[in-house]
């Protein structure tokens, strides 16, 4: 409680230093809204003063867009008569390594977009370090992910194991510069090689998600494929959606949606996608996200068994 109230104190102290340093920024567009970060959770609420801002009527989703241009698609939803950023919140979070004490500034800019700043309990403003313009998408958050996740499973197979050594028939995935695999995958080295030479070819400006033909993708009921949850948690920042998948000028509309395990996964639209394309085991899809603000478009390049 103590903590808590200091941190009000230093709010208090703080708002006084920004209306002066930044409100002009802001006055142009609408009104403020100004929060400091009390305590950690997985949602925000909006005060109620704010929401006049939206004329009456709450988005489904908003974006945050923060100085260095990098936006994050976030869920809205009604909670005991409050209105509460939800789902993809914690992910504006992570990537801005938001703690207590730290202090925001909203402003709505119009069709369901706030401009967002952030400063830490001195003062200072934060922003992302090598932000990439792809509607809430940043490429550094991804790769360290995905290199936290190798360090640990490498700990476990060690404690399994006593030594790691490579195989031909298990390289690790995140051995593929640029692309994002689920956890377990294992890729024999020539497909290591094709794949390194198809990502280089894309030369995509976000990770590429990879993912090989399984049972459950090609013959399940439900038919799916599982995205990782590093991947999703940063690239498909929502519940429940549609992503569109182009192949060769064609396009399908999929159905992605969150799992229990808190991963994604398509579901309907991917059993037509698979077999307008002759999807067979052991195939090799790649999910290259496109920049498009308005909703989530990838070109998918297929990697045949040979």
């Amino acid at each position: 409680m103590v903590k808590i109230l200091k941190t009000t104190l230093r709010a208090t102290t703080m708002l006084k230093v920004l209306v002066k340093i930044r409100l002009s920024l802001f006055l142009t567009f609408s009104v403020l809204c100004l929060m400091p970060i009390m305590y950690m959770a997985s949602h925000k609420t909006i005060p109620n003063e704010f929401l006049h801002n939206f004329g009456g009527k709450i988005p489904k989703s908003i974006k945050l867009e923060t100085r260095s241009g990098l936006t994050f698609d976030v869920q809205v939803t009604k909670n005991s008569g409050r209105v509460v950023l939800q789902s993809g919140w914690a992910s504006y979070v992570s990537a801005h390594d938001l703690k207590i004490g730290d202090f925001l500034v909203f402003k709505y800019s119009g069709d369901s977009q706030l401009k967002t700043l952030i400063f830490d309990s001195s003062g200072c403003e934060k922003v992302c370090e090598k932000p990439v313009d792809m509607s809430g998408r940043s490429y550094d958050i991804a790769m360290r992910n995905s290199q936290d996740e190798k360090k640990k499973r490498k700990q476990r197979d060690i404690s399994r194991q006593g030594t790691v050594k490579p195989s031909e028939e298990g390289l690790k995935a995140e051995l593929v510069p640029g692309c994002i695999l689920p956890s377990r995958t294992d890729l024999t080295r020539l497909q290591k090689n094709i794949l390194i030479e198809k990502v280089k070819a894309i030369n995509s400006e976000t990770p590429i998600y990879g993912y090989v033909m399984n049972n459950s993708s090609i013959h399940g009921i439900p038919c799916t494929v599982e995205i990782s949850k590093k991947y999703a948690d940063v690239y498909l920042p929502f519940e429940d959606g549609t992503v569109v998948l182009q192949h060769h000028g064609k396009s399908w509309n999929v159905r992605c949606c969150l799992t229990k395990q808190n991963s994604k996964r398509f579901l309907k639209g991917w059993r037509q996608f698979a077999g307008d394309n002759k999807l067979h085991l052991g195939d090799i899809c790649l999910f290259d996200l496109l920049k498009d603000k308005k909703k989530y478009v990838m070109d998918v390049h297929i990697i045949r068994r040979k």
